[in-house]
């Protein structure tokens, strides 16, 4: 891994955490973004480890882009290449049956709401700050954040924060749905590591049907209601529902395999 992306598994959980202290954990500074992918593709080949937890150190999420080296690329094969490196990996976040969560500390800027956007739940701590910061410099939103933050916040919203370039704080965050759980300062990362090991003993397969809903444009009531039926019954036929049945009529904790 890189030395600027540190990982570590407790149990089915990894945390990862961006560490790039002159760069505020920009997805822009040396090694960050291969750091990332790096990160994202160990724990995804990984069959026991369940729920990514991702976090920034030293009270920053990630301060987003590098400004310094994108005003360097001129040439459109250039700017190509480093911007489908890092939607490469959001793409990996956003279709993956596993889970990810993200930690946020203080700034979440540009590329950095993306990131945060990606995961499928947000710890904001109270400090924490959210910009689509892209506009004020002439660029546009990149990241993922087209498709994901106007399914986070509703779509008069996100083209409020995508159009304006404006911060957004905790409480603003979890009223509009860009995050979904407070924590004070400093706990952002220890509340989302809770909820990862909660998640990490649930149901996979159940978890995962949830998951590819959201990830998905199924439109009209009819579409959405027959597939809703085939996967209730792909998940009423599976060993998890029988042994998570058993488990509550049982007063026991069930133990899910994912079959």
């Amino acid at each position: 891994m890189s030395e600027v992306v540190r990982t570590e598994v407790e149990g089915p959980v990894t945390t990862v955490t961006v560490d790039s202290p002159d760069y505020r954990n920009s997805m822009g500074a040396p090694g960050v973004r291969e750091g990332l992918a790096a990160a994202v593709d160990a724990f995804e080949a990984d069959p026991g480890q369940r729920v990514l937890v991702l976090t920034g150190a030293n009270g920053t999420f990630s301060a987003g882009g590098n400004l310094k080296v994108l005003k360097g690329l001129r040439s459109r094969p250039q700017m190509e290449e480093r911007i489908t490196k890092g939607g490469g990996t959001i793409g990996v976040m956003l279709r993956s049956d596993k889970l990810y969560i993200a930690a946020v500390e203080g700034p979440a800027f540009g590329a950095g709401v993306g990131l945060a956007a990606a995961c499928d739940l947000v710890v904001a701590a109270d400090a924490a700050r959210f910009c689509a910061a892209q506009i004020r410099v002439g660029a546009s939103p990149d990241g993922g954040m087209f498709w994901s933050v106007p399914r986070r916040m509703g779509r008069a919203a996100a083209k409020r924060l995508l159009l304006t370039g404006d911060e957004i704080d905790q409480q603003a965050a979890l009223a509009t749905g860009l995050a979904d759980y407070p924590a004070a300062d400093g706990a952002a990362l220890s509340v989302a590591q809770k909820l990862a090991k909660k998640l990490a003993y649930g149901p996979p397969l159940a978890q995962a049907t949830v998951k590819r809903f959201f990830a998905q444009d199924i439109a009209g009531l009819d579409p959405v209601l027959d597939w809703e039926r085939d996967t209730a019954i792909d998940n009423f036929l599976t060993d998890d529902f029988a042994e998570g049945a058993a488990a509550f009529l049982e007063k026991r904790r069930p133990t899910f395999r994912g079959a």
